[in-house]
């Protein structure tokens, strides 16, 4: 805005030196070049420029302004607006099951309390195997419910960026038909043009985001700090990037023409629709699934690490109740080296809710979590091409060489809910005791078990309970800052809809040097109070 503020100023104190000296020669005929080294020293336009020009020169670089703001505003609205939307689904979910980590595990703790500590059964009892079942349904219908999540986010990309391409195509015509029009013939068809192009690239604006950069006959649309969609007569078309080893993966990118080669450009449209919607597929619905799948692991593998220290009412130990699947491991397509690589869980009380990158340089491992970036000293052990590298409860195995730069993700809970699985059958023994010995059982590892529900299982400070609680809550609370601050944009964009500023329709081809003046003088006062009245409008709306 300062910019503009500032060309303003600048145009009228030149026309106030231009007509200042413009009267001084109308009365003073004699000095009729007095004042010429004034007027070059205070403006570049040439005083005999013609007014038309001129003015609606000073009018289109504000109206550009008015425009490009709005853009802003309006990128802003449909990235909120869009985060709204999908925040609304997915707390939709997260209360549907809220009675996961809640209610049905505590009715699982307290059956166990009842039938093995106080009634002194000794099996897994029809009661207590319907508790057990009915968790393991819940939590992998939460995965399907979460995989439909990712997959209509998956959808709707795609289908976005189909109109992005027509409108990039439509674009891109009128442009060339623009340029090719004979515009001093038919001006009013010409604006009509201009202005059919305008709305087709708010349009594409409110999708992806998007800068004009316009100069005389040049016409080019930018991504953010990225490529050029629209360069005058040339365009570049989007594609939707999709995986065959996961059918809910999606990305954005294109295809570069110099190397034939498809590139990745996701981080070019971080707002607007698309770009909303690829961050909640990106963030949101990973943090969801990696809070669940944390909270699933410190349950599951509470009860199998008590339950497989424990004996039977024969003096047998027992075995885990609850398969839980290892953390799944992808090596970068950059990678120069091909090892043989696995990742298991060997403390789940360590567990956290991230995925990882761990990435080989300078002869240095370096592990970092993706939901907060930060760094984590990883325990290394190495016996010949043997490496074990141990971190946040997980033991990385690499068998082979590796190459400088190579990189790995961790995903700990990419399968984790899916292949939850139930491993105990009706009336299989309980190894409810502490001791081997048959002859005096005791009823300690059961009491341990049931008392699960209020331990501080996630994080080493919270239940499970509170854990789902404070995730839910945190979504809920993204949800209500958004809708808060929404409004307030919206009238941003009312106030900035109407303050353009047209030239008058009675000025004529040419004037006299004076009129010309008094115009540009005229012009640049109007741009300055119509802004005056704008950030008036704003404080009295706000203040």
């Amino acid at each position: 805005m300062g910019s503009i503020f500032n060309t303003a100023i600048a145009g009228i104190d030149a026309m106030k030196v231009m007509i200042d000296n413009t009267v001084n020669k109308i009365n003073n005929p004699t000095g009729k070049n007095s004042g010429k080294r004034l007027v070059l020293e205070n403006t570049v336009q040439d005083s005999n420029i013609n007014t038309t020009v001129k003015v609606k020169e000073i009018y289109d670089n504000y109206n550009d302004f008015i425009t490009e703001e709005k853009r802003k505003t309006d990128v802003q609205v449909q990235d909120e607006q869009t985060k709204i939307e999908q925040l609304l689904k997915l707390e939709d979910l997260l209360c549907e099951k809220s009675n996961i980590f809640n209610e049905l595990i505590n009715d699982l703790y307290r059956q166990i309390e009842k039938d093995i500590v106080l009634d002194k059964q000794n099996f897994f009892n029809e009661n207590i195997q319907n508790k057990l079942s009915n968790i393991v349904d819940q939590i992998q219908d939460f995965d399907k419910k979460l995989k439909f999540l990712e997959k209509d986010i998956k959808k709707s990309v795609i289908n976005q960026i189909n109109k992005v391409n027509t409108l990039i195509d439509e674009i891109h015509n009128i442009t060339i038909d623009i340029h090719y029009f004979p515009i001093l013939k038919f001006s009013d068809r010409a604006d009509s043009l201009i202005a059919k192009r305008d709305n087709l690239v708010d349009e594409l604006n409110n999708l992806i985001g998007i800068k004009v950069v316009k100069d005389h006959d040049n016409y080019k649309l930018y991504l953010n700090n990225g490529i050029a969609v629209i360069d005058n007569y040339k365009k570049q078309n989007l594609i939707p990037l999709t995986s065959q080893s996961d059918d809910r993966y999606i990305s954005i990118g294109y295809i570069d023409n110099n190397n034939k080669k498809v590139k990745k450009i996701e981080d070019m449209i971080p707002s607007a629709t698309l770009g909303a919607l690829l961050k909640f597929r990106k963030e949101e619905l990973t943090n969801a699934r990696n809070k669940i799948g944390q909270l699933t692991i410190n349950f599951a593998d509470s009860i199998n690490s008590y339950h497989t220290i424990g004996y039977d009412m024969f003096g047998n130990i027992g075995r885990k109740i609850f398969n839980i699947s290892c953390p799944e491991v992808i090596s970068s397509s950059s990678n120069h080296s091909s090892p043989t690589i696995s990742a298991k869980w060997f403390s789940t009380n360590n567990a956290k809710d991230t995925d990882y990158i761990v990435f080989f340089k300078n002869n240095n491992w370096t592990v970092t979590r993706l939901s907060d970036h930060t760094t984590v000293q990883p325990e290394i052990d190495k016996k010949n091409n043997n490496l074990l590298i141990a971190f946040d409860g997980i033991t990385l195995s690499i068998q082979g060489e590796n190459s400088d730069g190579d990189i790995y993700m961790i995903k700990p809970y990419s399968k984790t809910l899916e292949e939850l699985q139930l491993l105990i059958n009706k009336n299989e023994l309980f190894a409810f005791s502490s001791t081997s010995d048959a002859n005096y059982p005791n009823r300690n590892n059961a009491m341990i078990i049931d008392k699960f529900y209020q331990d501080a299982l996630v994080d080493n400070k919270d239940t499970l309970d509170q854990a789902y609680q404070k995730f839910s809550q945190s979504i809920a609370h993204k949800c209500n800052a958004l809708e808060e601050e929404i409004p307030f944009k919206r009238n941003m964009i009312n106030i900035l809809q109407n303050k353009k500023i047209s030239m008058s329709n009675n000025i004529e081809e040419d004037y006299q040097d004076l009129n010309y003046q008094q115009e540009c003088y005229l012009a640049n006062v109007k741009v300055l109070q119509t802004a005056e009245r704008i950030f008036n409008e704003i404080i009295e709306r706000y203040s």
